[in-house]
């Protein structure tokens, strides 16, 4: 048969006061049939509390929302160094391959210009470049801003052949 304890004051005479302290009381079985209220334990009201009591309360409350909000800063910060560090190098992997690029396409333009000075020069030791057959080429004056009309330009002779330049 399932039992539950209930707490009853003992009886003191003289009455030292007329509220009972919990030291007081002594514990009694009661049978399921008699049906018990749960109860709070300390059963004391939030109004009975005394106001350093109160005042401790509200302390510990606002100390465990300044110690919430400083883990949350904490760990918003180490996300934000964390992400940052992650950023940067992939950037800095990215810049080093970029400069690689820069460094292979200047090589390259080196190369050409070597190339095709060599390939002029023996083209004129050879004497395979006639002077008819390479561009000379001339610094342009700057135009004027108003554009001057069009000027008919004479028809070319069908005697004179084009030509295509074998080098610079």
């Amino acid at each position: 048969m399932p039992a539950a304890l209930k707490s009853e004051p003992i009886e003191v005479w003289p009455r030292p006061s007329a509220r009972t302290s919990p030291r007081n009381r002594r514990l009694m079985v009661v049978s399921e049939s008699a049906v018990a209220a749960p109860a709070t334990f300390p059963p004391q009201e939030h109004r009975d509390r005394p106001l350093w009591l109160k005042l401790l309360v509200a302390g510990q409350r606002l100390s465990l929302i300044m110690a919430g909000l400083t883990v949350t800063g904490a760990l918003s910060a180490y996300a934000l160094t964390v992400d940052t560090n992650r950023r940067l190098t992939t950037v800095t992997a990215t810049l080093g391959r970029l400069q690689d690029h820069q460094q292979q396409l200047i090589t390259a333009n080196a190369v050409f210009k070597n190339h095709l000075a060599q390939t002029a020069i023996a083209a004129m030791n050879d004497g395979t470049l006639h002077p008819k057959d390479v561009i000379f080429l001339e610094v342009a004056e700057p135009q004027p801003e108003s554009p001057a009309p069009p000027t008919p330009t004479a028809a070319a002779s069908p005697t004179e052949r084009r030509f295509f330049p074998k080098g610079y």
